[in-house]
């Protein structure tokens, strides 16, 4: 008895000879007909062909549609759109200083790609918090393809955070740069925090004077490549008075030895100069004029300031002198030696030259004036109000006891002014000291010393475009990681806005070559001249954000394109050396 049919339909391959002599493999979809009693076949479809007198099988081209369009052409089609305009800009950034190019020496490609990846996104986005990487990274070409997350992001700063190699070999890479002389500012800032985890966050001295504890961030920055050179991080309860000797040792070690340190007088002090000195540095310093030494100076010169000598040739309202002494500092002995017999802690007293500028300016002085009365003024009110002195700060409690007398009748209080140390103390408002052992001349000395003011915007820059106003992680190693990813990011900052800054001192101004000087050329200048005089460098990067590439691509073919920009556009990418997006 037959078998009954299963009904099931039934695929095959079959190959089926043509008159040319090629062999199609041909899949067959059949079934049985129980009442015509034979497989009825469903479908043909054409797999490949044997071409005639090979055995080799190989791809057909698809069928064609009745317009001319394969049937596949449609499912093969891919569109992408990238805004890629503003990340060519920090791409360039990262190949001409170098940048990119540091960080992939010093570790594996992953670890680069993703350093570079958030910098880049600090950058682009003015320092937004890191979570929004991740809708950002979409729209924007990121050196790691694979995209960031938080558990990636977070593993990472605990990675590098570690790495103290990475860091100080990027930081080489940074001093290798600076070809000339070396003058370096050296400052420091402080970053609040919420945090009760981080144990370098302690009460002291905050700058943004929000009443929490702080981690003091202290930077080396190139005053005439006005570029950051190196940071590190400390507890934020520690002086800046003792930070100087540690950065001496990172600088030798950075191969900056020998380099020019400009510092204001929170750095002072007769022991970080002896220490300036025995480790061959040259420094420029700012001194209170309120120090015994400076002070005998001062006073024994201060009709010097009168003459027109005295007179600065680019600050006219500002004048200085300069006092050449031989001043002794004590070195104390850190180790003990058998040789000379010298003991640990013994201290040892050498002399050495020292240039001391002294300077005065009259509208500081009415400004210093002015602060000094309206202080003193509140402060005798407050305590005739009946405010305990004891309730006072530390520092408006010795103001009191220096400037104000208190005089008893029964229980009433009688507060006046002490006029002669009032008028002893205003007597030398206005007046300001820079110490140096290698700047010889008052106003060049002035000169470098306020470049060093630079340092002040770039520690700004760091605050407000690269989301360091708070610490935002948990553990020391990862804030560490963090601040130097948010370190790679200024970098790219700080180089883009001095080219800008360039950039505009010789937009439309007549060079002397005719090619150049020619009308047209010199309006279209002074446009983008006073396009970037009004536009911050954040939305220098946002406007060329609109510039979008364009990809489509099929099995046979693709294409891209970029939008296009406008004539000023394209001159602020060629002065850039940016040739095309």
């Amino acid at each position: 008895m037959p078998a009954k049919p299963s009904g099931e339909i039934k695929v095959r391959t079959v190959n089926c000879k043509q008159k040319n002599g090629d062999i199609y493999v041909l899949e067959r979809r059949t079934i049985y007909d129980p009442k015509k009693k034979y497989n009825k076949v469903l479908s043909t479809k054409l797999l490949s062909k044997i071409p005639k007198g090979s055995q080799i099988t190989v791809p057909t081209r698809p069928k064609r549609r009745k317009g001319g369009k394969s049937a596949d052409s449609a499912a093969a089609l891919s569109a992408s759109r990238k805004h890629v305009g503003m990340m060519e800009i920090i791409d360039h950034i990262g190949k001409v200083t170098g940048i990119d190019s540091s960080i992939y020496s010093h570790t594996d490609e992953g670890t680069a790609q993703k350093i570079l990846s958030l910098s880049r996104y600090l950058l682009a986005s003015n320092g937004q918090s890191l979570p929004g990487i991740y809708i950002w990274q979409f729209n924007h070409p990121l050196p790691y393809k694979e995209g960031m997350s938080e558990d990636i992001y977070h593993d990472l700063f605990e990675k590098i955070g570690r790495d103290e190699s990475l860091q100080q070999n990027f930081f080489r890479d940074r001093c290798s740069n600076i070809h000339d002389r070396a003058v370096l500012g050296y400052d420091s800032t402080t970053v609040s925090t919420y945090s009760e985890n981080q144990p370098e966050a302690r009460y002291r001295f905050n700058k943004a004077d929000d009443g929490l504890k702080t981690i003091k961030i202290l930077t080396l920055y190139s005053i005439e490549t006005r570029q950051p050179i190196a940071f590190t991080k400390q507890a934020g309860n520690l002086p800046d008075v003792i930070t100087l000797e540690n950065a001496l040792k990172e600088l030798s070690v950075l191969g900056l030895g020998g380099t020019e340190i400009v510092t204001d007088n929170g750095y002072y002090s007769e022991h970080n100069l002896a220490e300036l000195f025995l480790a061959s540095f040259d420094f420029i310093t700012l001194v209170k004029t309120d120090i015994k030494w400076v002070r005998k100076e001062l006073d024994s010169r201060m009709d010097m300031f009168d003459n027109v000598a005295s007179v600065c040739p680019f600050d006219t309202s500002t004048h200085g002198i300069t006092v050449m002494l031989m001043h002794n500092f004590v070195k104390i002995g850190k180790y003990a030696s058998h040789k000379t017999g010298v003991q640990k802690g013994d201290t040892e007293s050498f002399r050495r030259r020292v240039y001391l500028h002294l300077y005065f300016n009259p509208a500081r002085k009415v400004e210093e004036d002015a602060a000094f009365d309206h202080d003193l003024i509140e402060l005798k009110s407050m305590l005739e109000k009946g405010t305990p002195v004891e309730d006072l700060s530390e520092s408006a409690q010795n103001k009191a006891r220096k400037y104000l007398s208190f005089r008893k009748w029964g229980s009433k209080t009688t507060i006046s002014f002490n006029e002669e140390v009032c008028r002893e103390t205003k007597r030398r408002h206005g007046y300001f000291a820079l110490t140096s052992n290698c700047e010889k001349e008052p106003f060049e000395c002035l000169r470098k010393y306020r470049k060093r003011e630079t340092i002040e915007s770039f520690f700004e820059s760091m605050k407000q475009h690269t989301d360091s106003t708070r610490t935002r992680v948990w553990d020391t190693d990862t804030l560490r990681g963090r601040m130097f990813v948010q370190f790679v990011a200024l970098c790219y900052y700080e180089y883009l806005s001095n080219e800008i800054h360039k950039m505009k001192e010789t937009l439309g101004e007549t060079t002397g070559d005719p090619a150049h000087d020619i009308k047209a050329i010199l309006q279209l200048e002074k446009k983008l001249k006073a396009w970037l005089n009004n536009t911050p460098v954040y939305l220098v990067l946002q406007w060329f954000d609109v510039v979008d590439s364009v990809k489509i691509s099929s099995t046979l073919r693709s294409k891209r394109w970029t939008t296009e920009i406008t004539q000023r556009d394209s001159l602020f990418l060629n002065k850039l050396g940016l040739t095309a997006l």
